[in-house]
């Protein structure tokens, strides 16, 4: 089995701390096979899952494990035993009982400090195994306190900030579930009023506060350009309240308006895993509220909570149906399981009916609700304002998520002759194509990025900081019009392929030395608090005037330009093309999605709709094989974990 490690580690399977962790186990004294086991444990972390499921690995090891690689070359596939057959040749493993067994006995497994625990047939490294039990707790805790809430009084906020109505307005329902304990989630599609609702919220719990002083609210998000986003909105939203005699005197007050990335709000601490607010040193706040939610991995949550007053509020707003966080853990999927079906249980439905006329639909009670514990502090949006589920966008990100394919079949063949029968579907094209470098895509691209070019030359004749800024500003906001989603990051139709061809279509004739010339659009790929840039931030490279070096001008979430000279940034990418994981938070003018030729574990219906809502007016989806597009949609993201566990 340590072979195999070496065999799968040598080729690029598995990671050097994969194999590290066995061959440090197995010098401790460990059996083979707990040392195999905790290698594939860690393995697992790095594909997003706090834990190994043993009882998945032995019903399915090569499903369970994603081996071989998409990226696996043939000489790897000789040389190297997938998982199914390493199961087959190896005795030691035997069965779930035997696994479970050697596990228990051994001293790397649920004793003090040791690396790894056991629950059930999960296996954890110690450290997210602390993480879930720390989010589970406090979770716990906060669904617990129930705060006094005259629901007479809500009621008559409510109707003030969403007019009286017999009519089920779930915004209205979240913002009192928001008011029955310290913990909420809010969960919806794109446009379907999530910001709308935030900005009523913060109005109420400052109108029926207990303490005379305003509360202390903060506003977070996973990243820099989420945080730039819920910062715009909800500074746009505020301005619609103003109107609102019942809430003047906290207008007046002052609402918070300002997201800041989660990093930033907890305080980083250079070179650790740390933050400078822990449990020691809490955050100063009343209210915590994280946007795009989904993004949000399990250490991340954990050090959120840990660092958050035991009496503050935490409210989560997010997609429950976007892709998972790119590090470990599916947090708000796996708590909002069911979210669509409601589950409420009927004491709840009572309660909430007692602060609107309206009534809790039947369909969304359950007698059984108790089950659900997080549900009950749960209000999911179906309703989009911005796409009508009968309609272009809604209607193919609706039945990629119900995961449907007898439209979806008809469309991917049709999708010309639709929009030409059907008016409502003529923002939404399917694109065939054999070929990453073909004609078609390379017109395409030309005219999408063509307004962005032609904006770029236009350079002010006018050389003050304020003609210069206004046009930065102009050619960043342009980059939103128009914007390349790859699947995959590798290969002939992956990310880094496309931003290169992309390059020389746009810029055959510009000298590109050292990787900087005008126009190129970066992305920062890594935290720099030294710039005070984020992970997700875009920037692109223009030239002040004639003979200047060249800069690099990117918006800070107050909606400034900034200008950095192209040497002090060390993590970016050329973001003519970007992965869809890295695109979540964004919404573009015409996304256009790229499905490579072959099948792999990461094309799934999440990635699917993720890719299509980013899109707000046209969606172009390009594909070699439309049996690949149908697989994915029936496939689903699963990442295991115990979060929801009693």
């Amino acid at each position: 089995m340590m072979h195999t490690l070496s065999l799968w580690y040598k080729h690029g399977w598995i990671r050097a701390i994969d194999l590290s962790l066995a061959e440090q186990l197995q010098q401790l004294g460990e059996p083979e096979s707990v040392a195999f086991m905790a290698a594939l444990t860690s393995f697992q972390l790095g594909q997003g899952h706090p834990c190994l499921e043993l009882a998945q690995l032995y019903h399915n090891p090569k499903t369970t494990l994603n081996l071989p690689p998409e990226h696996a070359q043939q000489e790897s596939l000789q040389a190297c035993d997938d998982p199914a057959q390493v199961f087959a040749a190896q005795p030691q493993l035997g069965h779930l009982e035997q696994c479970l067994t050697q596990l228990q006995q051994s001293a790397a497994v649920n004793t003090n400090n040791s690396p790894l625990v056991l629950v059930g047939s999960r296996l954890y490294l110690r450290r997210y195994y602390d993480y879930e039990q720390r989010i589970k707790n406090d979770l716990k805790q906060r669904m617990q306190t129930q705060p006094k809430v005259n629901t007479l009084q809500l009621q008559q906020v409510l109707d003030a900030l969403f007019g009286a109505t017999d009519r089920i307005s779930w915004q209205r329902t979240a913002c009192a579930m928001a008011m029955r304990s310290l913990f909420t989630i809010v969960t919806g599609g794109p446009g379907t009023g999530k910001t709308y609702t935030v900005v009523r919220l913060l109005a109420t719990l400052q109108k029926l506060r207990e303490q005379p002083q305003p509360l202390r609210i903060r506003l977070a998000a996973p990243t820099g350009k989420a945080a730039a986003r819920m910062t715009e909105s909800i500074s746009t939203e505020l301005e619609n309240l103003r109107a609102i005699p019942a809430v003047a005197d906290v207008l007046a007050e002052g609402l918070a308006t300002e997201a800041v990335t989660l990093h930033r709000l907890l305080g980083t601490v250079a070179n650790t895993r740390q933050f400078r607010h822990n449990a020691h040193n809490p955050l100063y706040t009343d209210v915590l509220i994280i946007d795009e939610a989904s993004m949000v991995d399990i250490e991340m949550l954990a050090a959120v909570v840990a660092a958050l007053p035991a009496q503050a509020r935490l409210i989560l707003l997010g997609d429950k149906d976007q892709l998972a966080s790119v590090e470990a853990g599916a947090i708000l999927g796996q708590l909002c399981e069911g979210a669509e079906h409601g589950h409420y249980a009927p004491q709840l439905a009572q309660w909430l009916n007692a602060t609107a006329a309206s009534q809790i639909p039947a369909e969304k009670i359950d007698n059984n609700g108790s089950q659900w514990p997080y549900l009950q502090h749960t209000t999911m949006f179906h309703e989009s304002r911005r796409f009508d589920a009968e309609k272009g966008i809604g209607k193919l990100a609706f039945e990629v998520n119900q995961q449907r394919a007898e439209w979806l079949q008809q469309w991917l063949r049709d999708s010309k002759i639709m929009a030409q029968q059907y008016p409502e579907f003529d923002n939404i094209h399917a694109l065939p194509c054999s070929r990453a470098d073909a004609a078609v895509i390379k017109q395409l691209v030309m005219d999408g990025y063509a307004p962005l070019q032609q904006l770029i030359s236009a350079r002010p004749t006018e050389q003050t900081d304020e003609a210069l800024n206004q046009w930065a500003k102009a050619v960043l906001t342009q980059l939103g019009a128009f914007q390349l989603l790859t699947a995959v990051r590798e290969g002939d139709w992956g990310m880094h392929a496309f931003n290169q061809r992309v390059t020389y279509w746009l810029h055959a004739d510009q000298s590109q030395q050292h990787g900087w010339f005008i126009g190129r659009p970066v992305m920062v790929t890594h935290n720099d608090y030294g710039l005070n840039l984020r992970n997700g931030d875009i920037g692109v490279v223009l030239q002040r005037g004639a003979g200047e070096p060249l800069r690099v001008a990117f918006l800070n979430p107050q909606g400034d330009v900034r200008w950095i000279l192209p040497s002090r940034l060390t993590n970016i990418d050329t973001a003519y093309a970007m992965t869809i994981h890295k695109s979540q938070g964004s919404e573009f003018d015409h996304t256009v999605m790229v499905m490579p030729p072959a099948d792999a574990p990461i094309l799934t219906k999440e990635l699917l709709y993720t890719g299509i809502t980013r899109a707000k007016s046209h969606f172009t989806l390009i594909f070699s094989q439309p049996q690949l597009v149908l697989k994915a949609v029936q496939r689903r993201v699963i990442r295991n974990g115990g979060l929801t566990d009693a």
